[in-house]
C-alpha cells in the first residue's frame, strides 16, 4: 500500500511538472508536425507518437480524444520534457482552432505544407500563403462548402439546433449525408427558417462517390493482391482519399500508362451538365420579368444554383422593391396559385361563402396567421406589415374590425380575376396609413409602404379591403346538389404527387375526389411538381435579348433526359412600317394577333364581305365529307386544302387506324387517335402496337372496353377478346350506347368516347355539316337531321363551337400557338413527334382546374387555333355552378396571356401565345332551342324509326 501511494505522489508530481513546463514554453515554441515531436520521444512512447498523424486530429475530435489519450498512457517518464513541450504546443494550436469547419478537409490537400497549414489554422485567411489554390482545387472547394455548412448553422441561437444542424451537415460532399441527421436537425430547427432553408440547399445537393461504377476498373490490373485490394475497398468505403492510399499501398503510384489507372480517370470524367438541375425551375422563369438587369441577373443566380450565397440580397434588394412588382408576383404564384372559392375560416370568417372570388392562401395556417397579427397588435400598440412594425395610434377610425380586415387581406390573399394580384388599393392603402399609423414613429413614410403594397399603376387590377370587410353576399347553399367543391385544396397528397381532381366521383359512392398522381418537383427547392412523363423548360444563362432552354423529361428519378433547345432571339415583327414588340398583342383588320420571338401569331378568320359568304375559310362549303391528311381529319377537302393539305396528301373516306399498320409479330394493333400541332409533325401515327405477351408485368395504362369494363392495360384487353372502346378508365356519367357528333365534327360511337379525347358532344347522331365560324352563340346548321340538345339553362353565358352546329353553355377560349416554337423543339431535339400533341396539351391545362363540377374540353379548329371551353359536368346545374365553369375558362386565359411561369415551364403549354375569350349570351335562336328533354327523345324516336 505504501509503495502505491509513493507511486501516485510521484505521478501527481510528474504531471504537475509537465503542466509547468509546458506553460512556460507555450510563449515561445512554435508548432510542428507530430513526427517532430515524435523524434523526441523513445520506445513504446514513439512507437504510439508516430501512428498520429496531424490531419487526423485535427479533423476528427474523437480521433483527436482517443490518440491523446493513448499519448498519456505509454509517454509518462519524466525525462521526456522536450517531447511534451513540443507536443503540448502542437495540440494546443490544432485546439484553439478547432472551431473552424474547414479543418474537415485537410486530408484533401496534396502538399505536406498545405496540410499541415490546414490542420492549425482557426480559418482559411492562414491558407494564403502556403497552399497554392490552382493545385489544390478539391482541397478549396471542400473548405469552401465547410464553410458554407458552418455559417449555415450559426443561424440559429439554440444551441441543440446548431449541434443537430452540425451533424447534418459535417463534411458536406464528401460523405453521404445522413436522412436520419438531417430529419433530427429539422426538427430541432423549427424556429429558424433561414438555417432550414440553408440546410435544406446543402444536404440536398450533397453527392456521395458512387464507386461501383470503379469496380470494372479492377480487372485492368495485371496483378491478383491489386484486383483483391480494389474490390474490397470500393465495397467497403466512398472516402476518396481512402481509396487512393489503400491503391497505391497494393497497385503502385497512380501513372498514365497504367490501364487501370486509365479506366479511373475515364469514369471520372466531368459529367455533362445538362441534366443539372436549378435550384427552383418555375421561379426561374420569373426572373425574365425583372424590370431591372441587376435584380434579373440577382433571380438567375439564385434559383439557378446560387440559393444560399444569393437569397438574402435577393429578397431584400428585389422583392421589397415597388418596381418590381410583376416579378415578385410571379413567384408568389408560383407558391400559392389562385385558386376559387374560400371556406372553413374561423377568424377570417368574412372570407367564407365566396366561390366566385379567387383567393392564393384559403387555409387554417393563413387564418391562424391573421388572428396572431391582429392579437399582437393589440398587446403592442404596434403592426407588422410587409416586414415592418408600425406604431399605431389610438384613433376611433382604426377599429378593430379594420385591423382585421387588413390582416386577412395580407395573409388569405385574395386575387384580383384579372393578372392574379393580391396587391391592395391605392385608395385603401392612403386612407389606413394616413389615420392609423404614427408616423413620426414609423421607421419609413407612407408612401414607401403603400409602395410595396399596391400596384405601381392606378390602373391595375388591385384587392379592395371594402369587398372583404362584411360577409359574403352569395346565398348560402340549401343543399349537396348546390356545392361547389375543389377536392385537391390543401394540397392533400405529398410533397412529390401531383393532385387531380377525380370527376368520376361526382355520381357518388365510396370513391376518392382526387387521385394522386406520382411525380417531380421542378428542382430541389422547389414545390411546384408535374406528373412523371411530363416535358418541362429549363432556363440556361444566355446572351441577353436571348433565350436559352434545354428540356427535361420527368421520370422515377426526378428531372432527366436533358436536352438542349436552340436559341431564340426575341426579336420584334414588322408590320408593314411599323415594329411590334415581342410580346405586344395587336390585331390586322378583325385578327387577334401577338409577337412571339420574331413570328407573328394570328387568327386566320376572314373579315368584312368574305365572312359574309359561308362563314367558313377560304369560303369553302359546309359540306361533311370527310377526308384524311397525315395526322388530320377534315368536313371536306376544301377545309382540308385551306389548312395546307396538299392533293398527295388528302385522302377521301373514312379509313381504319390500323389499316396498313405493320405491328411486329405478337403485337396487336389498336386504334389510338391523335391529334399533331405542327404541319412539320410527319409522324403522327393513329394507331398503337400493342404487346399481346406478359400481360401482368407491363406498366398501367387503362382502357375501357365497348362493354363498359375497364382493363389495366391494353394487353389484357387484347388477351380478353373485348374491343377497345377508347383509352383510359371507363367514365361515368355520359352515355356509352349512342353514336354522337363532336364539335370537332368528328363521329365518335358514344359520349363517353368523345368525353375521353377530351371533346365536348354536338349533337345526338353521326356528323352531317359544318356550322360556318362566328363568335355568336346560337344554333348555326339548318339541316332537319340535326336537333341541337337544349340549353341547360336559358340565357347561360356560353358558346357555339367553331364549325359545330349546337350552342352551349360554358366558358370559352379561343387559343393561338406558336407553331414554330413547337417545330423548334420537335426538331431541334430528339424527343419523340408524340410528346407535343393536342391531348397532352388539353391534359396540362385540365390540371388548372380545380373546381370538380367543371370539365375541359378542346380540339383543334379548323382554323388551326386551339379552341377550349370549361363546362359544367352536372344535368342541372344552378347558376353558380355554370357560372364558376365560366370563371375558370377566364383564369386559364389569365395565366396564358399573363405567359405565368405556371405555364411557361411546360413544353407543350408554352406555344400557348394568346387566348381570346369567347363566351357570350345567347341570341334570340338559341333560347327558343331550350326544349324539354321529352321532346327532344321524341323527335329522336321518329327519325330512327324512318
Amino acid at each position: 500500500m505504501a509503495s502505491r501511494k509513493i507511486i501516485k505522489a510521484e505521478d501527481g508530481s510528474w504531471w504537475r511538472s509537465r503542466l509547468l513546463f509546458a506553460a512556460i514554453t507555450l510563449a515561445n515554441a512554435n508548432a510542428q508536425d507530430i513526427s517532430a515531436c515524435c523524434d523526441k520521444a523513445v520506445g513504446t512512447c514513439r512507437s504510439v507518437c508516430e501512428k498520429m498523424s496531424l490531419v487526423e486530429i485535427a479533423s476528427d475530435s474523437a480521433m483527436r480524444e482517443e490518440r491523446i489519450q493513448n499519448i498519456y498512457k505509454f509517454c509518462t517518464p519524466p525525462h521526456l520534457i522536450e517531447f511534451w513541450t513540443c507536443m503540448n504546443q502542437t495540440i494546443q494550436e490544432v485546439v484553439s482552432g478547432s472551431s473552424w469547419w474547414g479543418r474537415a478537409c485537410c486530408a484533401l490537400g496534396h502538399s505536406s505544407r498545405c496540410r499541415h497549414a490546414c490542420a492549425t489554422a482557426a480559418d482559411a485567411t492562414a491558407l494564403a500563403e502556403p497552399c497554392r489554390r490552382s493545385d489544390e482545387i478539391a482541397f478549396f472547394d471542400c473548405v469552401q462548402r465547410q464553410q458554407e455548412a458552418q455559417w449555415c448553422c450559426s443561424q440559429t441561437q439554440s444551441l441543440s439546433c446548431h449541434e443537430a444542424c452540425q451533424r447534418a451537415v459535417w463534411r458536406v460532399g464528401q460523405t453521404r449525408a445522413d436522412s436520419g441527421a438531417r430529419e433530427k436537425a429539422i426538427e430541432m430547427c423549427e424556429q429558424s427558417p433561414p438555417l432550414l432553408h440553408c440546410m435544406r440547399d446543402l444536404t440536398a445537393s450533397t453527392v456521395h462517390t458512387d464507386t461501383s461504377k470503379y469496380l470494372p476498373c479492377c480487372h485492368e490490373s495485371p496483378s491478383q493482391e491489386c484486383r483483391s485490394t480494389c474490390e474490397l475497398v470500393l465495397r467497403r468505403t466512398g472516402e476518396s482519399q481512402e481509396i487512393a492510399e489503400a491503391l497505391s499501398q497494393e497497385c503502385g503510384a497512380p501513372a498514365i500508362h497504367d490501364g487501370m489507372w486509365q479506366c479511373f480517370l475515364r469514369k471520372d470524367a466531368p459529367p455533362e451538365t445538362k441534366d443539372v438541375i436549378p435550384h427552383d425551375v418555375a421561379k426561374l422563369h420569373c426572373c425574365q420579368k425583372g424590370a431591372t438587369i441587376n435584380c434579373r441577373r440577382l433571380c438567375f443566380n439564385t434559383f439557378n444554383n446560387g440559393w444560399q450565397l444569393n437569397w438574402q440580397k435577393f429578397y431584400t434588394e428585389c422583392l421589397g422593391d415597388p418596381q418590381e412588382t410583376e416579378m415578385a408576383e410571379c413567384i408568389e404564384e408560383v407558391e400559392a396559385p389562385c385558386s376559387l372559392g374560400c371556406g372553413g375560416l374561423t377568424y377570417c370568417s368574412q372570407l367564407n361563402n365566396r366561390p366566385t372570388s379567387l383567393f392564393r392562401s384559403c387555409s387554417s395556417q393563413a387564418d391562424l396567421d391573421a388572428h396572431l397579427a391582429v392579437a399582437e397588435q393589440k398587446g403592442s400598440g404596434h403592426v407588422t406589415v410587409a416586414g415592418v412594425q408600425l406604431p399605431l395610434k389610438n384613433s376611433t377610425q382604426c377599429t378593430a374590425d379594420v385591423w382585421k380586415s387588413v390582416a386577412c387581406a395580407l395573409h388569405v390573399k385574395p386575387c384580383t380575376p384579372k393578372g392574379h394580384s393580391s396587391l391592395l388599393c391605392s385608395e385603401d392603402c392612403k386612407r389606413l396609413v394616413s389615420s392609423c399609423v404614427e408616423w413620426s414613429r414609423a421607421p419609413l413614410s407612407g408612401a414607401a409602404l403603400c409602395a410595396r403594397l399596391t400596384p405601381r399603376s392606378d390602373a391595375a387590377p388591385c384587392v379592395s379591403l371594402r369587398d372583404f370587410m362584411g360577409p359574403s353576399t352569395e346565398p348560402p347553399l340549401l343543399s349537396a346538389l348546390e356545392m361547389i367543391t375543389s377536392p385537391c385544396a390543401g394540397s392533400p397528397c405529398n410533397a412529390t404527387q401531383v393532385c387531380v381532381v377525380n370527376r368520376n366521383c361526382l355520381q357518388g359512392g365510396s370513391c376518392s375526389r382526387y387521385t394522386c398522381v406520382d411525380g417531380c418537383t421542378l428542382g430541389d427547392g422547389s414545390t411546384y411538381v408535374v406528373p412523371i412523363g411530363s416535358w418541362v423548360r429549363v432556363p440556361m444563362p444566355c446572351a441577353s435579348q436571348k433565350v436559352c432552354i434545354k428540356i427535361c423529361r420527368c421520370s422515377n428519378r426526378g428531372l432527366s433526359h436533358c436536352q438542349p433547345l436552340p436559341s431564340v432571339a426575341l426579336d420584334n415583327c414588322r408590320l408593314h412600317d411599323k415594329i411590334v414588340k415581342h410580346g405586344e398583342k395587336y390585331y390586322m383588320e378583325c385578327n387577334a394577333c401577338v409577337c412571339v420571338a420574331g413570328e407573328r401569331v394570328c387568327a386566320r378568320r376572314a373579315c368584312g364581305r368574305a365572312a359574309l359568304l359561308t362563314g367558313l375559310p377560304c369560303n369553302c362549303p359546309p359540306h361533311h365529307l370527310p377526308v384524311h391528311s397525315p395526322g388530320r381529319l377534315y368536313p371536306n377537302a376544301c377545309l382540308a386544302k385551306c389548312a395546307g393539305a396538299t392533293d398527295a396528301e388528302i385522302e377521301f373516306g373514312s379509313r381504319g387506324a390500323c389499316a396498313g399498320a405493320a405491328c411486329a409479330r405478337r403485337h396487336a394493333c389498336l386504334s389510338a387517335r391523335s391529334v399533331c400541332l405542327s404541319r412539320l409533325q410527319a409522324a403522327c401515327p393513329q394507331h398503337k402496337c400493342v404487346n399481346t405477351t406478359s400481360c401482368n408485368t407491363q406498366p398501367a395504362a387503362p382502357v375501357c372496353d365497348t362493354d363498359g369494363h375497364t382493363h389495366s392495360n391494353p394487353c389484357h384487353l387484347v388477351m380478353s377478346g373485348r374491343k377497345l372502346a377508347y383509352w383510359g378508365q371507363c367514365l361515368r356519367g355520359c352515355s356509352s350506347s349512342v353514336t354522337v357528333c363532336g364539335v370537332n365534327g368528328v363521329t365518335y360511337s358514344s359520349e363517353c368516347a368523345a368525353w375521353a379525347e377530351y371533346v365536348s358532344v354536338d349533337y345526338i347522331g353521326p356528323c352531317y355539316a359544318v356550322g360556318p365560324i362566328s363568335d355568336l352563340m346560337e344554333p348555326k346548321c339548318q339541316f332537319d337531321r340535326i336537333i341541337c340538345p337544349p340549353l341547360k339553362k336559358q340565357d347561360c353565358l356560353g358558346f357555339t363551337a367553331p364549325g359545330a352546329c349546337c350552342p352551349k353553355c360554358g366558358g370559352a377560349l379561343r387559343i393561338l400557338y406558336s407553331k414554330k416554337q413547337i417545330d423548334r423543339a420537335l426538331y431541334g431535339t430528339n424527343i419523340s413527334a408524340t410528346v407535343i400533341n393536342l391531348h397532352n396539351v388539353l391534359s396540362a391545362l385540365d390540371r388548372h382546374v380545380k373546381v370538380a363540377e367543371c370539365a375541359l374540353r378542346g380540339y383543334l379548329t379548323i382554323e388551326m387555333e386551339i379552341f377550349v371551353t370549361v363546362e359544367t359536368i352536372l344535368k342541372n346545374p344552378t347558376d353558380l355552378q355554370l357560372h364558376v365553369c365560366v370563371l375558370e375558362a377566364e383564369k386559364l386565359a389569365d395565366l396564358i396571356n399573363r405567359e405565368s411561369a405556371l405555364i411557361t415551364s411546360d413544353l407543350g403549354l408554352s406555344a400557348l401565345s394568346y387566348a381570346l375569350t369567347v363566351h357570350t349570351h345567347p341570341t334570340q335562336g338559341a333560347s327558343a332551342i331550350s326544349i324539354s328533354i321529352v321532346l327532344l327523345m321524341l323527335c329522336f324516336s321518329v327519325f330512327f324509326l324512318r
